[in-house]
Order: structure tokens, then sequence, then C-alpha cells
């Protein structure tokens, strides 16, 4: 069997902006060895997760071949799991970020910190928050943390509201639970409810941990130190993905019978390749998107050289649309390109069979800056397909490979190839 790299680029698929002529960043951006790819390609336009816009633990999930609805026990659970926090069954495991309000309104979902202010804050609220449970917080990159309060004196529940604004939950009847991404139409900051009588104990030892940890942050010398710099200020800790049960993913090297390795440098996916039995190989996450790919690229071509099939995720063309920057998004899809499909260009195989997949876990809009409801483009690139022209959103939902219908059968077609 070829060996098999398969790629996804966060946020890549975006609805058309005029000032690129009416094209997407994707169908915009220059590049090259992309187009050699496409030599020998099918593409594909699948559906990710029904009427609504995932957020990245399902869209992930989905393209790896787990079916959401099925797996998913809240995204908590993958956040915490990758940030070594070590979630148990009956703990309850939630994404936080670092964010301002200003009264009770929402000011910023994303402060973006230093490393050591970083690790500041998280030495601070471990060593100062007091609440009725035991509880570990940890820090990820930029603006980012996991929380995980253990089970003690009363059982935690999942069934919680978000206080996040562009997050809701929906519960099914098997247990499992998604959030998906909405629009926000108030930024009015609630408070964490309550969804189920169970479920008060656990809102409220949330909300005191959030009420708790605003004061040490607001105390802190990061605070303190960012006033006086004039730099935006946190004060705020918004929580979401809330998880109180492993979602016990099938071991993706017996499904597809090949050895996987994951080159991952974010939490929530280095936590869904682990669940999935990947062997992980931490890049993290360089500031220099160009130095970035330079080390991704080469962690990704020794990966080859002991793995079968390589799962490669690119993080920074969803920050790039969440923040409204459309003209970097494209510049970073011109830069991976470049580097990491130009380098792959002379290390895959393909007249020996090996494939290639590249694609994405949820359409994010520039213009509007957040998640939407919107199929994904597709390309499956091997020596057994024809050729198209190009790749991008439009061809993708003109040329889709019938087959492919929903994200959870993009895997399954291509290790059938």
């Amino acid at each position: 069997m070829g060996k098999l790299v398969y790629i996804i680029i966060d946020g890549l698929a975006d609805l058309p902006i005029k000032n690129l002529g009416g094209k997407t960043p994707l169908e915009y951006a220059y590049k090259p060895n992309m187009y050699y790819f496409l030599r020998h390609s099918t593409l594909a336009y699948p559906n990710v997760l029904g009427k609504s816009a995932p957020q990245s633990d399902s869209g992930v999930m989905a393209d790896l071949g787990y079916d959401p609805i099925k797996y998913s026990t809240g995204r908590g659970w993958f956040e915490c799991l990758g940030l070594g926090l070590d979630p148990k069954d009956s703990d309850l495991s939630l994404r936080a970020n670092f964010g301002s309000i200003e009264g009770s309104n929402l000011k910023n979902v994303r402060v973006y910190m230093s490393s050591g202010e970083l690790q500041e804050l998280e030495d601070e609220i471990n060593s100062k928050v007091k609440i009725d449970a035991d509880f570990e917080f940890k820090v990820g990159e930029g603006y980012r943390a996991g929380l995980v309060i253990r089970a003690t004196k009363y059982k935690l529940s999942a069934f919680i509201s978000e206080n996040e604004p562009g997050y809701s939950p929906k519960f099914y009847p098997n247990g499992r639970k998604i959030g998906f991404a909405v629009p926000v139409k108030s930024k009015k900051i609630s408070k964490i409810r309550a969804l189920k009588k169970e479920a008060k104990y656990s809102a409220d030892l949330l909300n005191d941990f959030i009420s708790k940890s605003s004061d040490v942050i607001k105390k802190s010398r990061v605070y303190r130190d960012r006033k006086n710099r004039r730099e935006e200020l946190p004060n705020f800790l918004f929580l979401r993905g809330g998880a109180v049960s492993d979602p016990k993913l099938p071991d993706i090297n017996k499904t597809y019978g090949k050895n996987w390795a994951a080159v991952v440098g974010m939490p929530l996916e280095k936590g869904i390749s682990m669940a999935a039995g990947m062997s992980i190989i931490d890049t993290g996450e360089l500031s220099d998107i160009k130095s970035d790919f330079y080390n991704k690229s080469d962690k990704l071509n020794s990966a080859l050289k002991k793995f079968d099939a390589v799962y490669l995720h690119i993080k920074q063309t969803d920050a790039a649309s969440h923040l409204g920057k459309y003209t970097d998004k494209y510049s970073i899809i011109e830069s991976f390109d470049k580097i990491i499909l130009g380098e792959l260009s002379k290390k895959l195989d393909m007249k020996g069979g090996d494939t290639l997949v590249l694609t994405c876990d949820h359409a994010t809009s520039s213009e509007l800056k957040r998640h939407i409801n919107s199929n994904i483009p597709v390309f499956i690139s091997n020596i057994k397909f024809g050729p198209n022209p190009s790749f991008g959103e439009s061809i993708a939902r003109m040329n889709h490979v019938k087959s492919i219908r929903h994200a959870t059968d993009i895997l399954r077609f291509a290790s059938r190839v």
C-alpha cells in the first residue's frame, strides 16, 4: 500500500469576496504546487454537520471518519486531553478563552498573550482560586486554556450552557453533545446556566470559578504590566464544550489498516489524534508562519519515513478569518503551497500509489468573522484519477464525486483508492 497524507487546513473554506474579484481566498491564492497534485485528482464538496455550523472538534472528527453525533461528548474532553490534563470519566472538562468584557457586555472573546504571560496567569489561578472542588487549569496557545474540575462531593454534569457568545451546545438522546457555532445576537454576557436540575452544582461551581479567576487576573502582574503598556487587558474567562465522559473513539490504525501519526501543534487536534490512537508528533505553533510551515514540513517528511499515514493540521487560516483578514488568509495559503506542498511534491511517490488528501474542518467567513454552515472543498490526489484544472469551493461544488456526501465519507473513500 502507498503512503497517505491527510491535511486539514482549519477554516480554509470561505465565501466569495468582492475585493478578490468575487473569488474566495482559496480560489484567489497562487498555488502552483497544488496544481501538481491536481493532475491526478478527484474533487468533493461534502456537508460536515447537517444544517448547523460546526466547531473545529466536530469538523476534525468528521474528516477523520468519526460521526460527531455518534461519538462527541463535548469539545472540552479533547482540549484537556491535548493539554495533558488527563480527564477522567465523571470529571468536567472545558475549553477556556482569556477574553475581555466591559461591564456585563462582551468586548473581545480572544485576548492574545505571550506564553510567559499565559503561564504566569495559569500559576496565579491554580494557586489563588478556591472553589468547592479540586480543579486543574492549564494554558495553551495565544488565548486558549483548558479546565478540568475533578469529581468530588457531587456528581458533575455536562448539561450546562456556555458563557461565550457565538457557541451553543446541543444534546442528543444517546448522551452525546456537540457545540455549534451560532451568530452573536447580543453582546450581553450571561452566567452559565444549568440545563437540567442535575447540573445546578456544576453551573454554580463554574460561575464561582469564573468570578474568582477574573479577580485574580485583574490583580495580577500581567494585567498591571499590560495596562502600563496600553495593551489589551484580559479580565474574563469564557468556558465552553463541557464534557464528563470519554468519547471512546475506535482505533484509527485498526479501522483503516495503516499506522497513523499526527503532526499537530494545538491541544484540540492533539487530543482528537490521541483519542483516535495516533502517534503524536508535537510541532508547537511558531509565531512566524513561514518558520512554522518549514518546521511542520520537516516533521511531516520525517513521519512519512516511519508511518503509513500522517495527519497534518494547519491552524493559521482560521485565525485570519476570525480577524477578518482575508488578504492574510490567501497569503497563508500561498505560503502553505510553496513550503509544505512544494516539499511534498518531491517526497510523495505518486506514481507508486501514494495519496494526498487536502480539505478543511469547516468554513470560516472572513467577512462575517465566524464559522458558517457550508460544505467543504476536498481534493484527493492519486495516480488513478484524471486531471482537474483548479481547486476551490466553486469547482469542488460543480465537479464533486457523489460517493463523498458527508465529511465522514472522505477517509473511507481515500483509504480504498
